[in-house]
């Protein structure tokens, strides 16, 4: 299916998002804990007032970063002493993967796991997380594997599924129409590899084409009670079913790592892949990086650019001349910042996402899941992780339930409307909840955070994209024509430092 199709195809669900829709009483009432909302939509209203300012800073360096999301980060490090200056929008680094903290409790506000690396995965990666002293290589199974032993889960207490109001282990049961699929899949398996620059030739046609057309093409059961669930993983991982994600990533999502072969360890940390911005961060100079920095024009000069940017906390325009700019910044924006620079970026599709944080002292189950899989949901509400699993040893006073929306496209301008309805949404989320937990939940706090444009959704021709040289203007970030992965995000960073 064509980009331009999707947004059209996806309207055909829900027309509002659920905290418009029309609730049940329960839902109006108020809560008696705090809800604190977290978007940075509302940032961009201040350029309509920042051309009042005057200049009160200049600066020079060779490189500008934008962005100090995973991607942002990765350049920086691989800079290293080099001269660099690096602006983020959000008042922490970390991007979609950053975390809270509350009362000494993190709180995770975006992507929260990754897997251990088999050794055919990019060594560019491999070696920084080496370096950080992530991973370490364990011959015995040819795969990197964590050294922080504590965070890692328990296979017996990984996950569970919830539908029709039972549990089962996981989203995909074995049956008949499972097992054809995983056949169909196995002689891909080792060949999909991360990053996707590195996927072999021979196979990139599978970009060309959507999951559900190469579904249908080998003859998998098209019975909707399966494919709902092949649907929901897509969801899960990409932000898009099968009918709208490429076929390449479908495949990439069952294959590209040992499943069914070997035991592969699940890293996740209670402040999500926040744990992996730290080790970057930690490596970096303080001095070069500026939080709560907007950048909102970007214009060539000489051979290099002149760059505006607002300090949002003291209020001050900044005026930045550099000879190079790497964008890790979300490319929807470009257009409006960077005008007469070239954005190759105007098919590209995004989730939104929405993550809700419930901090609770409740003791909790003592045989809980991680990961609590939510399939009947029609809200996007895809589950919840319990940070109690994360931790190993004893459990004392908050921890942390996270819920996990994926919206629709069309519904991103009602993102502005969350502040207003935050006790709505707390409220729905504890309902589905309580209703998988079965028993009511006691919060002490709330978060809500809002990611309009939080994955790149990976349709057809996305992947594979060659982008054209634009001298020393540098794009990374997982919405360069990457699967939205952690590794990926960090590679493009890597990838466009060192192309400088």
């Amino acid at each position: 299916m064509e980009r331009r199709k999707f947004i059209k195809n996806t309207a055909l669900g829900l027309s509002v998002p659920f905290w418009l829709t029309s609730c049940h009483s329960d839902f109006l009432n108020g809560n008696d804990f705090p809800i604190s909302v977290s978007s940075l939509a509302q940032s961009g209203h201040l350029i309509k007032n920042v051309l009042n300012l005057r200049i009160s800073k200049k600066r020079q360096t060779e490189t500008l970063i934008v962005g100090g999301g995973l991607a942002g980060i990765a350049a920086a490090h691989t800079l290293n002493y080099n001269d660099y200056l690096l602006l983020e929008l959000d008042d922490r680094y970390g991007g979609s993967s950053s975390a809270n903290d509350y009362q000494g409790v993190a709180v995770g506000r975006g992507a929260h796991y990754d897997l251990a690396y088999p050794a055919n995965y990019g060594e560019e990666v491999l070696k920084m997380f080496e370096q950080l002293k992530i991973i370490e290589y364990q011959a015995w199974s040819d795969s990197w594997s964590f050294k922080d032993r504590q965070h890692l889960i328990p296979a017996a207490r990984r996950q569970q599924c919830f539908q029709n109001g039972d549990f089962r282990k996981s989203v995909m049961p074995i049956t008949e129409a499972s097992k054809k699929l995983m056949e169909v899949l196995r002689p891909f398996e080792g060949r999909m590899i991360l990053p996707t620059r590195l996927t072999p030739v021979d196979i990139q046609y599978l970009d060309k084409m959507t999951f559900n057309s190469f579904l249908n093409d080998q003859n998998i059961d098209k019975h909707p009670d399966f494919r709902k669930l092949i649907d929901y993983q897509m969801l899960d991982d990409y932000g898009g079913t099968s009918q709208q994600v490429s076929a390449l990533a479908g495949i990439h999502y069952y294959t590209c790592r040992p499943y069914q072969k070997q035991y592969v360890e699940l890293f996740s940390a209670p402040e999500g892949n926040q744990y992996f911005a730290n080790k970057i961060h930690q490596q970096l100079s303080s001095h070069k990086i500026l939080n709560q920095h907007l950048v909102y024009h970007i214009e060539k000069k000489g051979a290099g650019y002149l760059v505006n940017a607002l300090d949002i906390i003291q209020n001050q325009r900044l005026e930045i001349q550099t000879d190079a700019i790497i964008y890790a910044g979300q490319k929807h924006s470009l257009p409006y910042i960077a005008p007469k620079i070239y954005s190759p970026f105007n098919e590209n599709v995004y989730a939104p996402w929405m993550v809700v944080n419930i901090l609770t002292k409740q003791k909790p189950n003592n045989f809980g899941f991680w990961q609590n899989e939510y399939l009947d949901s029609e809200s996007g509400f895809l589950g919840f992780i319990d940070s109690s699993v994360q931790y190993q040893g004893n459990l004392k006073g908050l921890h942390c339930l996270t819920g996990y929306y994926c919206l629709k496209p069309e519904h991103r301008s009602q993102l502005l409307t969350v502040e207003d309805h935050k006790d709505r949404i707390v409220n729905e989320t504890l309902s589905y909840i309580s209703f998988m937990i079965k028993k009511p939940i006691r919060p002490e706090a709330a978060f809500i955070n809002v990611m309009g444009h939080a994955m790149s959704v990976p349709t057809p021709h996305y992947l594979f994209n060659t982008y054209p040289e634009i001298g020393n203007f540098k794009f990374a970030g997982a919405d360069t024509g990457r699967l939205p992965l952690l590794f990926e995000a960090i590679d493009s960073g890597i990838m466009a430092a060192q192309s400088l």
